[in-house]
């Protein structure tokens, strides 16, 4: 059963009350373990992450007093919204490519399956059930991609004139000779079919996420497909009640192991334990009052973010973006890393986050960097990440795409033209929210 909590609500990308000591008896060997809580300046910070988890002490054991844990609640600093950003992303038709990109240092989110239930207070602005929601249906998606497994099951039937595999004397007897209904033949055959109670349990959790997500936010059109495609490829398993029980029965190994992770997710999900209260306004609410530990990485998903928002701001107009995850080699007339010259220090690409095209010609005519950090600190790698980016790709406009409390556009020209041999290099600082429109662009993109 889960303990009672000692809740820590902070931001992210803020300096933590050094007046706790509780900071200096974190472990800060593997900063994901305890949410990128880091010391710098002889003070500890909070990083990129947002979310729900308990705290670990130098031993690797979470950190109690009296008998209850301390839990960190991080939320983003800035006004941005991570569900409706996940969902944004998760919809998109590059969100293929965005994950292939990933790894475990550079991740969108983690959920702790593995890590016991944390118990919430029943007032707690919570919403980890949308991101399990939201993870679930794209896992989901992926599997019946590969496709359903099929278990064979010994099915019996009181047929109608026909015999469906051989019939059972027995029960045949019992049922239709001794009724008079020799019309009748009670049947047992081998069925090989994909209404498995695997297959049972996650139809049911899907049901349940679509209604959950209906419930919360409107569910856009590329998930609303997703959705869909895999209502259809269930569309021959039964619907029924699952109980946790169920799960004992489940049973994947061999060619079907991929199941596993998507059970295990199932079972969190069919955990969670609700309660209705009614708040100030006298609205009642529901929310759930036990929540896996779970991470999201706001640094990668405000790239992705930025990047959609951008997409659908030069929708109808004379320009679009390249391709994600676009690499431009460094070394003359090299288009492949089987290419490119081994040994030596210098990478041999760079993948801008952002080039902004000419639609007809493929042209770059900017370049743009995603960074989910305050606009007004400046850092010298990034500005020299930016320069390499404007040196690799001849464009005039370059610039950085910040969170802001609102869209704000910020220009600067440069005096750089004779070493870059880039004439009137123009700089921006885009700062968005949660929206971005083609007239934000208008005074960018079209100005000469």
């Amino acid at each position: 059963m889960a303990r009672e909590i000692i809740p820590h609500r902070i931001k992210d990308w803020s300096q933590l009350d050094k007046s706790e000591g509780i900071w200096g008896t974190l472990s800060l060997d593997n900063p994901e373990r305890n949410f990128g809580i880091h010391k710098y300046n002889d003070g500890f910070w909070t990083s990129g992450y947002v979310g729900v988890g308990r705290l670990y002490n130098k031993k690797q054991q979470p950190i109690c007093t009296e008998g209850k844990e301390h839990v960190v609640v991080i939320s983003p600093q800035y006004d941005l919204n991570p569900w409706k950003m996940l969902e944004l992303v998760m919809s998109d038709d590059e969100y293929e490519d965005y994950i292939s990109s990933l790894d475990n240092e550079r991740f969108l989110f983690k959920v702790f399956y593995d890590e016991p239930l944390i118990r919430l207070a029943k007032d707690e602005q919570n919403d980890a059930d949308l991101l399990y929601a939201l993870s679930f249906v794209n896992s989901c998606y992926a599997l019946c991609k590969k496709g359903l497994k099929k278990s064979l099951y010994y099915q019996e039937e009181n047929c109608q004139s026909k015999v469906h595999g051989k019939i059972n004397v027995k029960k045949n007897i019992r049922e239709n000779t001794s009724r008079g209904r020799n019309d009748r033949f009670y049947s047992q055959y081998i069925d090989f079919t994909e209404n498995n109670i695997e297959n049972r349990i996650l139809k049911a959790t899907l049901v349940k996420c679509k209604k959950l997500l209906s419930e919360r936010f409107e569910v856009g059109q590329g998930l609303a497909q997703r959705i869909g495609f895999c209502e259809y490829v269930f569309r021959r398993v039964k619907l029924v009640q699952i109980k946790l029980s169920d799960f004992n029965s489940a049973s994947v190994s061999g060619l079907y192991m991929y199941y596993k992770p998507l059970l295990r997710q199932a079972k969190c999900i069919h955990s969670q334990k609700y309660y209705s209260y009614s708040a100030d306004n006298g609205v009642t609410i529901t929310r759930s009052v036990f929540t896996v530990p779970y991470m999201i990485n706001m640094e990668t998903l405000f790239e992705f973010y930025a990047r959609i928002l951008t997409k659908k701001a030069l929708e109808g107009t004379n320009y679009t973006l390249a391709p994600y995850a676009q690499k431009i080699f460094l070394q003359k007339n090299v288009t492949d890393m089987s290419q490119a010259e081994k040994g030596i220090h210098l990478i041999p690409y760079c993948i801008p986050d952002l080039i902004i095209c000419e639609r007809n010609t493929s042209n770059s005519i900017m370049v743009l960097d995603a960074k989910y950090k305050q606009h007004n600190r400046s850092a010298r790698t990034d500005s020299h990440q930016l320069l390499s980016y404007v040196l690799l790709t001849g464009v005039k406009k370059c610039g950085f795409v910040f969170p802001g409390e609102d869209v704000q556009i910020k220009t600067m020209s440069t005096g750089i033209s004779l070493p870059l041999n880039v004439p009137d290099l123009d700089y921006y600082e885009i700062l968005i929210n949660n929206e971005l429109e083609q007239k934000h662009f208008d005074q960018i993109i079209t100005t000469t």
